[in-house]
C-alpha cells in the first residue's frame, strides 16, 4: 500500500506520498486502485475507518454484532526457533495482525491439522526475513536479516539470491487450512543455494484460499526460496495473484489442484520464476491449472525474463489464462507429457533479452557468478548451465516439447521476434493438436462435459501420441482429514 500525501477536492487529483516501483500506468483498463481508511467514503456495511492518533476504529457493522475480537497483535502467535522434533496439532491461529507460526533453525517440526484464519499478515513463515526497507523498491539498504519477520525479503533476494534464511530442514505443513489472511499463505525456506544441499521443508496436503486480504500481490499461497523443498497436494483458490512463487532450485511441486487466481493481476502466472538462470532443477508435475481469466496476460506457468532449467511434465492447464505456458528468453525449459485445454494460445515463446529485456542481463550474470556456476556442485549438477555466459545469456536454446495434448488451442505457438516460424525458440514434436466439434478424433477423456480428464483404455491420445502416460487425475488435489 501507498500513503497519500495529499487530496485536492478542487482539481480532484491524489498526491502520493512516495513513488511506486512500476507507476501508475494511468489509463491501463487493469490498473484498479481503492482508498484505505478514508472517513467519508464509509458508506457501505462492512467498511471502516481507524483514527490512529485517537486508537479508535469506527465500524459500519454488516450485521449485528454479537460478539467482538480485535486484537493489535503483530509478532507472531507461536514462534519456534532451534528446536527438534516437535509436532504442532489442531490449533486454531486466528484474529491477530501478524503472523501465524514462525519458524527458524527447526528439525523435524510438524504443523498438522491446523487452521490459520483472520490475520493480518502470513500464515506460516519458515526462515528469516529482512528488516523493512524504507522504500519500496526492487533492492534497499538495510541488509539486515530479522527474525519474526518476512519484511522486505523479497527486496534482499533479488539482489542476494543466495541469503541463508536458517530455515532448518525436513520441517512440514501437513493437513492444514489456511484462509483470509492478509499477506501471503506460507513462506518457506530452507536448503542451500550454493552446495545444493536440500531443505527438505514440505507443504503437504493443504487448501489455502483468500491470502491477499491486504497485500494483493506477490505474496503468494506459497513461497518456495533455497533448495530442495517440495509443495505436494494442495488446493490453492479464490486470489488476486499467483498461487506459488519459486526462488532457487531443485524444488518440486506436485499433485496441486490451482484455480481462480490472477484474478486482479497483469502480466503473471498462477505458477511464476523468473530473471535467475541460476534457479535450474524445479520441477512441476501432475498439477491440475484451470479457470484462470485470458485477459490482461494471465498465464498457467510463467518463466520470467530468461528463466531456465524447469522440468514439467504430467499437468493438466484447462481455461488456464491467455495462454498456459510464457517462456520468456530462457533455456532449456522442457514440457513433456502435459495437456492443454481451451485458451486462446498454446505456448508463447520470445527472445526478450536479445532485444527489450537486455537491460537485466547484469544482474543475471551476477546471480550465476553468485552461485560459482563454473565450478563445483552447480556445474556437476547442471553441466549445461556452465556454459551460459560463454554460449550467450540472451539467446533461448534447448528448450523442449514432446508427447504434449493441445486441445481446442485456437494458436499453438507464438514466437514474437526476428525468427521466422520454423526456426523459433522451441524444439517441438510428437505433439498432438486436436479440436472438439470440427471433424478431428477427440482425445478420449472419461467425461469431458464434467471435467473428469481421466483417459479410457481406449483413447485415442495413444494412438497419436506413442508413448503418452496417462495422467493420474484422482491423485491430484487435496482431502483433509475428517
Amino acid at each position: 500500500m501507498v500513503r497519500i500525501a495529499q487530496i485536492d477536492t478542487t482539481d480532484k487529483t491524489i498526491k502520493l506520498d512516495e513513488a511506486v516501483m512500476y507507476g501508475l500506468i494511468s489509463g491501463a483498463d487493469y490498473n484498479r486502485w481503492y482508498v484505505v481508511n478514508l472517513l467519508e467514503e464509509v458508506d457501505v456495511p462492512g467498511e471502516y475507518y481507524i483514527d490512529y492518533p485517537n486508537m479508535t476504529l469506527w465500524l459500519y457493522p454488516s450485521e449485528k454484532i454479537e460478539k467482538l475480537s480485535l486484537s493489535l497483535l503483530a509478532e507472531p502467535m507461536l514462534a519456534l526457533e532451534g528446536v527438534k522434533n516437535v509436532e504442532v496439532q489442531h490449533i486454531d491461529f486466528e484474529c491477530s495482525r501478524g503472523m501465524g507460526v514462525y519458524m527458524e533453525r527447526t528439525e523435524n517440526v510438524i504443523l498438522r491439522g491446523c487452521r490459520f484464519h483472520n490475520l493480518g499478515a502470513t500464515a506460516v513463515c519458515i526462515g528469516k526475513g529482512v528488516k523493512p526497507y524504507d522504500q519500496y523498491a526492487h533492492t534497499g539498504e538495510t541488509n539486515i536479516p530479522v527474525s519474526r519477520m518476512i519484511g522486505n525479503l523479497a527486496q534482499y533476494i533479488y539482489k542476494n539470491p543466495v541469503f541463508d534464511r536458517e530455515a532448518g530442514r525436513n520441517n512440514g505443513i501437513v493437513d492444514c487450512v489456511i484462509e483470509e489472511v492478509g499477506a501471503g499463505g506460507i513462506n518457506m525456506g530452507g536448503g542451500n543455494r550454493i552446495t545444493l544441499e536440500p531443505g527438505g521443508n514440505y507443504v503437504q496436503n493443504c487448501r489455502i484460499s483468500r491470502y491477499n486480504r491486504v497485500e494483493k500481490s506477490y505474496r503468494p499461497a506459497i513461497q518456495l526460496t533455497g533448495a530442495g523443498n517440495r509443495v505436494s497436494n494442495c488446493e490453492i483458490f479464490d486470489a488476486p495473484s499467483s498461487a506459488i512463487l519459486i526462488q532457487g532450485n531443485d524444488h518440486l511441486v506436485e499433485y496441486c489442484d490451482i484455480h481462480n487466481v490472477c484474478n486482479e493481476i497483469d502480466d503473471l502466472g498462477a505458477v511464476y520464476y523468473g530473471r535467475d538462470q541460476s534457479e535450474q532443477g524445479n520441477k512441476l508435475m501432475f498439477n491440475y491449472v484451470h479457470d484462470l481469466s485470458a485477459k490482461h496476460r494471465v498465464t498457467g506457468f510463467y518463466h520470467d525474463d530468461g528463466a531456465c532449467g524447469m522440468y514439467v511434465y504430467g499437468n493438466i492447464l484447462y481455461k488456464a489464462g491467455l495462454q498456459p505456458v510464457l517462456l520468456g528468453g530462457g533455456s532449456d525449459n522442457h514440457y513433456k507429457n502435459n495437456i492443454f485445454i481451451g485458451t486462446p494460445y498454446g505456448l508463447y515463446v520470445d527472445n526478450r533479452l536479445e532485444n527489450w529485456a537486455k537491460g537485466t542481463i547484469d544482474i543475471i550474470k551476477e546471480r550465476l557468478e553468485m552461485v560459482n556456476y563454473e565450478s563445483g556442485p552447480f556445474k556437476e549438477k547442471y553441466p549445461w548451465a556452465a556454459n551460459y555466459v560463454s554460449e550467450g545469456i540472451a539467446t533461448p536454446k534447448r528448450n523442449v516439447a514432446e508427447r504434449n495434448l493441445f486441445y481446442d488451442i485456437s494458436k499453438l505457438l507464438i514466437c514474437p521476434g526476428e525468427r521466422p516460424y520454423e526456426r523459433a525458440y522451441m524444439e517441438m514434436y510428437d505433439n498432438w493438436i486436436t479440436w472438439s466439434g470440427k471433424g478431428f478424433d477427440e482425445p478420449g477423456f472419461v467425461d469431458e462435459k464434467n471435467g473428469n480428464w481421466n483417459l479410457k483404455p481406449d483413447a485415442a491420445i495413444f494412438k497419436y501420441i506413442p508413448g503418452f502416460e496417462a495422467i493420474p487425475v484422482d491423485k491430484i488435489g487435496c482431502t483433509l482429514p475428517k
